[in-house]
């Protein structure tokens, strides 16, 4: 999945950053009818670009924050992001706001988060530290969860998932958004 995703050319994650915000912020999810302050990545040079979204949810007038490294807890906590926040390079070459504005996740109404891979049962695939499980677990449990992925990356399959992986409400791609279901809700309903 890091290869595939590795081989998308600017101008298609550009694209796909645009249609992407499109279909958060209109039906079926409707992100800005249902959450004032949203958490978002700030995106990586290889992921769909979460810039597109960021300018929608603060021409609505609704709040962003994001998740930084913290040097002193060694993990990420959340801090409020505007469009005049001067951004530098952190933890791992990911960008964050210089000055920090701590936001608690019990404050959050709606996580946008990345990812290696889903499935359209809600789980998620990681970078293998757990930093969003542990973010997720201090949110409100009404907080709702969208992933971000191209729509190679969603499973039709389940993933493997651990006792402490906290499971998306969508996962909204390139081609479509997804309400994540159980996988035996998925059975009952399908036809026999």
């Amino acid at each position: 999945m890091r290869e595939k995703r590795h081989a998308v050319d600017k101008q298609d994650r550009a694209a796909a950053g645009r249609v992407v915000r499109e279909k958060i912020i209109s039906s079926p999810v409707n992100l800005l009818t249902r959450a004032w302050r949203v958490c978002l990545y700030l995106s990586a040079k290889n992921e769909i670009p979460t810039r597109y979204i960021a300018r929608a949810i603060w021409e609505a007038g609704r709040e962003v924050c994001v998740p930084a490294w913290s040097n002193n807890e060694k993990t990420y906590k959340l801090y409020a992001l505007d469009p005049r926040t001067k951004l530098i390079t952190g933890h791992r070459g990911i960008k964050e706001p210089a000055v920090r504005i701590p936001v608690f996740p019990w404050e959050v109404d709606a996580f946008i988060m990345p990812g290696l891979a889903f499935d359209v049962f809600g789980g998620r695939l990681g970078y293998g530290k757990g930093y969003y499980d542990k973010i997720l677990s201090k949110a409100s449990k009404k907080a709702l969860k969208i992933a971000l992925c191209y729509d190679w990356q969603l499973l039709d399959t389940p993933l493997p998932q651990e006792d402490h992986d906290i499971k998306v409400d969508w996962v909204v791609t390139d081609q479509r958004a997804v309400k994540c279901s159980s996988p035996t809700a998925t059975r009952r309903n399908s036809p026999s």
